[in-house]
């Protein structure tokens, strides 16, 4: 039995931070078992202030100073076009060597929406529904080239091969791209998806676009619920439920017993131990060893292989 653990890595600008402090604290993370740092970040100052580095520039940094480690930048469908953040996330993928993933973002607030446009967010429903439509089209952007597209064979002289090129030519309600993405395909075939779960329409969601699940803290006492739910709509999606891994949200200061009691009875895959404070970190990391004591991490050479994910197909 292996059990996923990840938790988000707090960095920004100022005195003894920047990217010194995050390369050191993502380093860490590696060593004491962490299987994949997800990168908080919001289009809006926070109630407590500026929220740090945008996510996916912070991941491009990390990939290239750190090794191991899954690096999982925090992106929202409402206000980026999914060619952007297909790009950027295979080449994070690519620098990486496969340990790039993705987080969509919580539901956009007000604050988010007054910084692109003068309308109010859109309703919850009509949020999801274009992530679902951002995360489809994306990952078919991801596949715009098959595996061996690339042969780079200077002895025959053949460095790509165009017939295993494929456009997208989508058209949706949210989105028209013609594709193909201009990067080869990751080689994760699709950096790890990961979702929140807070009620059963989420659930559907992740059960079509997503590799970890992830309940809330904050409806914690309802997951074996939503993995009931998430159950249903793998079956529904015509996805097998042990290709993805449902992860609770969990304190960093839970006392260690109670995550391993609680990964051995279920519904949990693993946990995403959630910092309480300004130390809650290292407590995390704290944590985190102690579980790796009898639960090691599973070994590969890429994020999903460790988090025992199936390589996605191409087109």
């Amino acid at each position: 039995m292996t059990v996923t653990l990840l938790t988000s890595l707090p960095a920004g600008p100022g005195p003894g931070g920047g990217l010194p402090l995050a390369r050191a604290r993502a380093r860490a993370a590696h060593e004491g078992g962490i299987d994949a740092l997800i990168l908080p970040d919001r289009p809006s100052t926070g109630p407590d202030g500026p929220d740090g580095f945008e996510a996916g520039t912070l991941a491009a940094a990390l990939t290239v100073a750190t090794e191991g480690i899954g690096l999982v930048p925090t992106i929202s469908t409402e206000y980026a076009a999914p060619y952007h953040v297909a790009r950027l996330l295979a080449t994070i993928d690519q620098f990486g060597g496969g340990r790039a993933g993705w987080a969509i973002a919580p539901t956009a607030t007000a604050a988010d929406a007054a910084n692109h446009h003068a309308e109010a967010p859109a309703p919850r429903h009509a949020q999801r529904a274009r992530a679902d439509e951002f995360a489809r089209v994306t990952a078919g952007l991801w596949d715009s080239f098959q595996d061996d597209a690339f042969l780079r064979d200077r002895d025959s002289g053949v460095y790509f091969v165009p017939e295993r090129l494929r456009g997208l030519d989508h058209r949706g309600e949210y989105f028209a791209v013609a594709g193909p993405l201009n990067i080869a395909r990751p080689p994760q075939g699709h950096p790890v998806l990961v979702r929140r779960v807070s009620d059963p329409e989420d659930a559907a969601s992740a059960a079509l676009f997503g590799d970890l699940a992830v309940v809330p803290l904050e409806v914690s006492d309802a997951a074996a619920d939503l993995a009931r739910a998430l159950d249903d709509a793998c079956a529904a999606a015509g996805r097998r439920r042990q290709d993805m891994r449902l992860l609770l949200e969990r304190r960093a200061d839970t006392p260690a017993d109670d995550l391993l009691r609680e990964a051995e009875a279920g519904p949990a895959d693993g946990f995403v131990l959630v910092p309480a404070d300004g130390a809650g970190f290292e407590t995390a990391l704290e944590t985190a060893r102690t579980v790796r004591q009898k639960f090691p991490q599973g070994t590969g050479a890429t994020l999903r292989a460790r988090l025992g994910l199936p390589r996605p197909a191409g087109r």
